[in-house]
């Protein structure tokens, strides 16, 4: 008899005339001071966090458990849901990174975690909820669905000393504190405030086990001599977030086998470009995801949503920006970097850590931006993709197969037969129970004096919410002041270390003093603190080998590897040289460069930048244990290319960008002569 599959079909309760209920940003949607809530709001925290505390307390063995669905991702690479594998594709994983399918099969994935969640309220919890509140409980919990962290939108939060709030990047309040206080669903009629371990603050086995108990093997590193070190994530007991990077043997720290979790550091991370922060402006995170949705900047779908270079042909400059490689520099940033590590800035165990449900549900509300804004655009799907996206192969895709909207989406099934969900099948949000503030149609401002929808009032709210959340709200003067507009594309072989993840760091100023700057401690700074740091690259790639004792790897990275895989980033720039034109209040830097080496540049003009780049514009490439990587002059596994493009930072539809030849070229890794270094 065949094994019953577990169906996804999305939450179809709350929804009212084909209206979903929404997804909120987390943080407008819950507070710890109870007070500044509503009624209903509270309830749903309260279901959240009781139901994710019991979904994250089940047997890991069992398919409904939240280890087994973190494990989807990556670690311990065993089938979910379906019959076991084959010897031809054992250690083969279900990760679609650096494809063409990546939002697509992220979609469903997240749509299995609320549902579960949801399960877990109506079927173990609201049963639980005594007298006349359990239909109040049961009413706030088909109207829940789950939250997403917008990274990009800086947070209100308090000052140092508490007199005064300020605005920051950071995680989410949810996820900041070990202990949570929530409403006990077991007296919910009398409003018992009970305070527990909060289950979005890490991830803690069951029974105190150790990771390794169940298919999590290690990972590895490497060091200065080329010497593989092994991150015993085996032997981890709780998730972490910038845990120092411990590359040991048998002998953990106890911190490390307990989870440990620095938040603070998160904060520090999303916040790090000290040249930018003295403004209100959002760059460059908000800037990035901003230049996602503008006109003529990222058209095609294909361009939009992976890393992954096309074979065959140059893309268009502005395309080096795309959703995934935001999305890579978020795990790192969450995970730990410069000699940090956890468990987001790994692909085979980022899922463990809650937040990474939450990260992937921004992930798809900026993927159904995109598409919402692109409605009407003939590449804004897998139709007409010029050349095809060919597939390296996962344990149900055939290596060297073209990547369609018909292509199975494993392990996520849409019906009792068996059928795998694909793209065109979640190509909709709507139609699966959700939707996003700004993604609301249904509204009457969007009706046009006939009744009809008006797709351009639609297009043109949402363009205006988003300006709001993410535009830098530089003075009209300075827009009309700056014209021009300064990118530098990276394109990296992803696993040009056996798949080992590595940063790219770009800095701008003076190389000596890059290497001889201290903070006031007279301590050397990581490089994502560094007053020159404009931005990095992350590759978030997987590696092929598991432990250096032969653990399994990822098999279809393995065969990537082979391949000289090309990806693509983007990091904009021109905020950074405005400050360094002295175009922004308290921004002019000192002659002479003072002792952060950031010296003047007189203006934005093409030649000016290309000099001054020429002379400043230089980078670093470091494992994800902060390893320093030597880019070598010939064969290098990178290429940076600057940009400049004569516009105005509101109008970059009118110049094309051209490349700034001086800027990179004869730097390893940057422009040769005879070509491209990748």
């Amino acid at each position: 008899m065949a094994t019953e599959v577990y169906v996804i079909t999305g939450i179809k309760a709350g929804v009212v005339d084909n209206k979903p209920p929404l997804r909120f940003e987390v943080d407008t949607w819950y507070q710890p001071d109870h007070k500044k809530q509503t009624k209903e709001q509270l309830i749903q925290n309260s279901l959240f966090i009781w139901a994710l505390k019991a979904f994250e307390e089940k047997d890991p063995t069992t398919k409904l458990s939240f280890f087994s669905v973190a494990g989807i991702h990556g670690y311990p690479y065993q089938p979910w849901d379906e019959a076991d594998y084959t010897a031809a594709t054992a250690g083969a994983g279900y990760c679609t990174h650096d494809s063409i399918l990546f939002p697509c099969w992220h979609r469903p994935y997240i749509l299995l975690y609320e549902q579960a969640l949801y399960e877990i309220m109506m079927k173990e919890l609201i049963p639980e909820v005594p007298g006349t509140a359990q239909e109040e409980w049961k009413a706030a919990a088909n109207t829940w669905r789950l939250p997403y962290w917008d990274w990009a939108q800086k947070k209100t939060r308090p000052s140092a000393d508490g007199s005064q709030t300020r605005l920051i990047y950071d995680v989410p309040l949810i996820a900041k504190w070990p202990r949570i206080s929530v409403v006990d669903y077991r007296q919910a009629d009398v409003g018992v405030i009970a305070e527990i371990d909060n289950p979005m603050y890490k991830f803690t086995m069951p029974l105190e086990t150790k990771m390794g108990s169940y298919g999590i093997n290690d990972l590895q590193d490497m060091n200065a001599d080329n010497q593989l070190l092994t991150t015993p994530f085996s032997k981890s007991q709780s998730s972490s977030r910038w845990a120092t990077f411990e590359p040991q043997g048998e002998a953990v720290s106890a911190n490390w086998v307990d989870g440990t979790v620095n938040n603070d550091r998160i904060a520090e991370a999303l916040e790090a470009h000290p040249w930018y922060n003295n403004n209100a402006d959002g760059v460059p995170l908000a800037e990035m995801v901003y230049r996602l949705y503008e006109p003529e900047y990222v058209k095609s779908f294909a361009q939009f949503a992976t890393t992954r270079f096309p074979q065959g042909q140059e893309p268009d400059p502005k395309a080096y920006l795309n959703l995934e490689f935001i999305h890579n520099n978020i795990h790192n940033w969450t995970g730990g970097l410069s000699g940090f590590t956890g468990h987001m800035g790994q692909v085979p165990v980022a899922g463990f850590d809650p937040i990474f449900f939450m990260h992937h549900c921004n992930v798809d509300r900026q993927f159904a931006l995109w598409q919402a804004l692109n409605e009407q655009n003939a590449e804004n799907w897998f139709d007409n993709l010029q050349p095809p996206y060919d597939d390296d192969g996962t344990w149900n895709i055939p290596p060297e197969t073209i990547d369609t909207p018909q292509t199975a989406l494993a392990p996520f099934h849409k019906n009792s037969q068996g059928d795998f969900f694909n793209s065109d099948d979640v190509r909709k949000w709507i139609p699966l129970g959700y939707s996003y503030p700004e993604l609301q149609p249904w509204l009457d401002k969007y009706k046009a004096p006939d009744g009809a929808f008006d797709y351009t009032k639609y297009v043109e709210d949402i363009r205006n919410q988003l300006k709001v959340l993410y535009q830098p709200p530089t003075s009209p003067t300075l827009r009309e002041s700056v014209k021009s507009d300064i990118i530098v594309n990276v394109t990296y072989d992803r696993f040009a270390f056996n798949g080992l993840p590595y940063t790219i760091y770009l800095f701008v100023g003076d190389k000596a003093k890059y290497d001889s700057y201290r903070d006031a401690n007279n301590q050397r700074v990581p490089p994502h603190k560094h007053p020159q740091h404009v931005g990095f690259v992350y590759t978030f790639s997987n590696p092929i080998f598991g432990t250096r004792t032969g653990g399994r790897g990822c098999n279809k990275c393995q065969a990537k590897s082979q391949q000289n895989t090309r990806c693509r980033g983007q990091i904009p720039i021109t905020a950074a040289l405005v400050a360094r034109a002295g175009l922004l209040p308290g921004t002019a830097p000192r002659e002479g460069g003072g002792p952060e080496g950031i010296h003047p540049l007189p203006n934005l003009d093409r030649d000016q930048v290309n000099e001054y780049l020429r002379s400043f514009l230089h980078w670093n490439v470091k494992t994800a244990g902060g390893t320093d990587v030597a880019v070598p002059a010939e064969d290098a596994f990178i290429e940076v290319v600057a940009y400049h493009r004569a516009a105005r930072l509101d109008d970059r539809s009118v110049e094309p960008y051209r490349p700034l030849e001086g800027a990179t070229l004869g730097k390893p890794g940057g422009i040769r002569s005879g070509g491209s270094s990748v």
